[in-house]
Parts: structure tokens; sequence; C-alpha cells
């Protein structure tokens, strides 16, 4: 039987720059380095990581109920440890934070697409950015209430 996924949060610059740093992640902004220390230090972050990876929560408005979701896992953590971390950072997210809104991006990458089991939606076609080709995807509470994932 396999441990349970605990999320954490995570706030070791070491930890994220090494996931981000990973060659099978290096794919988001580009294959360019990030400085993962000056994101996991900034206020408005909430990062919830378990052992291969996790969800950074970056709020995008004064009250604090909507954020911008970027999911960083290494092959290690691909499959069940990432499905569980997504149900548990859900959870902390809309019951914890009592945020009222996840947004995402989708890139031309095909593991950027957010589950629609997860209650996620799309909003418009991929299209042209500063940071490449995204398309908007959302997930309200109410949407991740009747989703599969949360009912599963």
């Amino acid at each position: 039987m396999r441990a349970a996924v605990t999320i954490r949060e995570e706030r070791d610059p070491a930890f994220w720059q090494a996931i981000a740093d990973h060659p099978k992640v290096r794919h988001i902004k580009g294959g360019q380095v990030v400085d993962m220390a000056a994101i996991v230090g900034m206020d408005k972050v909430i990062p919830l990581a378990t052992d291969h990876g996790g969800q950074l929560f970056v709020q995008l408005d004064g009250p604090g109920r909507v954020y911008e979701m970027h999911t960083l896992f290494t092959p290690e953590g691909w499959g069940r440890e990432a499905h569980a971390a997504w149900v548990q950072t859900h959870n902390h997210m809309f019951n914890e934070v009592g945020a009222d809104l996840l947004v995402t991006y989708e890139t031309d990458h095909p593991q950027s697409r957010a589950a629609l089991s997860f209650g996620w939606r799309p909003l418009g076609e991929l299209r042209d950015s500063p940071v490449g080709r995204v398309r908007t995807w959302f997930l309200t509470r109410e949407g991740w209430e009747q989703s599969p994932a949360k009912r599963h």
C-alpha cells in the first residue's frame, strides 16, 4: 500500500529551484531559468508541496479570493502523487484559504492542460501572449464541489 500524500507549505527556494530546473519541467518559461527564491518569498504566493513538486498559488486580488495556480512536478511525482496533491491543494485553497476562483494557463505543452475531472473549464482558445501561446482555465468553488475528483 502506498503512503498517503501530504501537502505542506514549502518556502525553501532550493526545493522549488530543483523542481523548476529539472530537464522534464524546464519547458515552463520556455526553458529559461526561473528564480524560485523570488517567487516563493512573496507574501502573495502560497507554495504547497509534496515530495516531488506541488502547486504555487498567486493571489491576484486584494481580498484574497482569486488565485492563479502553477503546477510543478518532477516525473517522480507525475500520476498518483500529483493527483492526490491536486485534491488536497484544491480543498486547502477553497476551504482553508477561502478562495472563490482559481485560474491557470494551458500552453502548447501537453501537460499544462487543467483537469476537467476537477471541474476546471477553458476560457477562450490558445492565443499568443508575452510568455507564448496560452489559454486561460478557471475553477470556481462550486465547480470544485461538484467535480468527480472532489466527490470521489
